[in-house]
């Protein structure tokens, strides 16, 4: 499904408003309402044709009446990636290549490149901050430290963030990694974090984690270690249903059988997690499963694809397919499905109302890259 809370972002009213409107005798047709003249002239280059050969066709329909082109602002998603910092992270390694010639490296070496790779790749069209679980400052796998969280992001939110969030990580080669895997503290600070931004902005978490989440309130001993926190689902599904948030799930390596640690089957409870956070994958996995570090990437890379990818439309087009999107200046195709069209747009209601338009995976991740994309609405003459 389109995410809801997507919905919310901002488009450029009255330009948009004026250039959905319909071209009549009167090139100006809607400008009333607003008080902004729409063209008389121009192409989606934006220079003048005022005067040019009227008789110029688009399939043998005359089409000079005033083609607008206009920015849609693209408001960023504000996202907190939710990191595992556990003991495990460094405790594994892996063949994270593929290449029997390099080296292993930890899960953590694997996990801060590939938060490197999102970031450098997004950082202009998604708003990134960071909490790590445990906290940063944990020194030992001792049972009465290892599941402490810091109440506050190790990185806020905030546009042009990559950087920030790097430097708010252990680097990549450390092994001094400690404690639990506290994913329910971990989302708390994160959801408190998106709670303090603006509410009118869209707003998601990205869980990466190399198992089932425990330290469970209340738990002692080792029992932090071996007892599932069976809060988590709860908690990610209250903040989706509730506040509109979601919960996109990202498992490195995990296994669909009962571990130690805690003493359950982590791929069952990440599906859960994935489901209760509103936005499963389809099929059986419904999270995200990296076994190698390629596979981490992609996976980051097409959650990222769906988030803010969804732009709602103030005015309905009278003539839908005369609609034309541009990001960076280059013509995004309309395909009638994102399902085996990773370039492209569609309306998200493809039969009407024409009031929502959605950018497909590698449109989407153009549109991160850039941070922007423009329109052009094509008018044919009345009469």
């Amino acid at each position: 499904m389109t995410i809801s809370n997507f919905r919310r972002m901002t488009v450029a009213s009255a330009a948009l408003a004026l250039s959905l409107a319909a071209c009549g005798d009167d090139a100006t047709a809607g400008a009333g309402d607003t008080g902004i003249e729409l063209p008389t002239g121009g192409d989606s280059s934006g220079e003048d044709t005022a005067g040019a050969d009227e008789t110029a066709t688009d399939g043998g329909v005359p089409n000079n009446c005033g083609a607008s082109t206009f920015e849609l602002v693209h408001q960023p998603t504000n996202i907190v990636l939710v990191l595992d910092k556990s003991g495990s992270m460094v405790e594994n390694w892996w063949d994270h290549d593929g290449d029997p010639g390099t080296d292993f490296v930890t899960r953590w070496n694997s996990l801060h490149s590939s938060v490197r790779f999102i970031t450098d790749q997004f950082d202009d069209g998604l708003n990134f901050g960071a909490v790590l679980f445990p906290a940063i400052d944990v020194p030992s796998n001792d049972f009465d430290i290892a599941c402490r969280v810091d109440i506050e992001p190790n990185a806020a939110v905030a546009p042009g963030n990559g950087a920030a969030v790097l430097a708010s990580l252990p680097p990549a080669d450390t092994l001094d990694i400690h404690g639990g895997t506290p994913a329910g503290d971990g989302v708390t600070t994160a959801l408190n974090h998106l709670r303090s931004l603006d509410p009118e902005l869209p707003r998601a978490m990205i869980l990466i984690t190399d198992g089932a989440a425990n330290c469970l309130s209340g738990a002692t001993d080792n029992a932090i270690f071996e007892l599932y926190d069976e809060n988590l689902p709860a908690l990610v599904a209250a903040a989706y249903t509730h506040e509109d948030i979601p919960t996109y799930v990202v498992g490195i390596d995990i296994v669909d059988e009962i571990i130690q640690y805690p003493a359950d089957n982590p791929f069952v409870r990440l599906n859960e997690v994935a489901i209760a956070g509103g936005s499963p994958r389809p099929g059986q996995e419904k999270f995200y499963n990296a076994n190698d570090e390629d596979e981490l990437r992609s996976a980051i890379s097409q959650v990222s694809s769906q988030i803010g990818c969804t732009i709602p439309l103030d005015e309905e087009p009278l003539q839908p397919d005369l609609l034309t999107i541009y990001i960076a200046g280059v013509e995004i195709p309309q395909v009638a499905s994102c399902e085996g069209n990773p370039t492209g747009w569609r309306y998200t209601n493809p039969g009407g109302p024409y009031d929502e338009i959605e950018l497909c995976a590698n449109s989407c991740d153009d549109l991160h890259g850039v941070g922007s994309l423009s329109a052009t609405y094509n008018c044919i003459p009345q009469g």
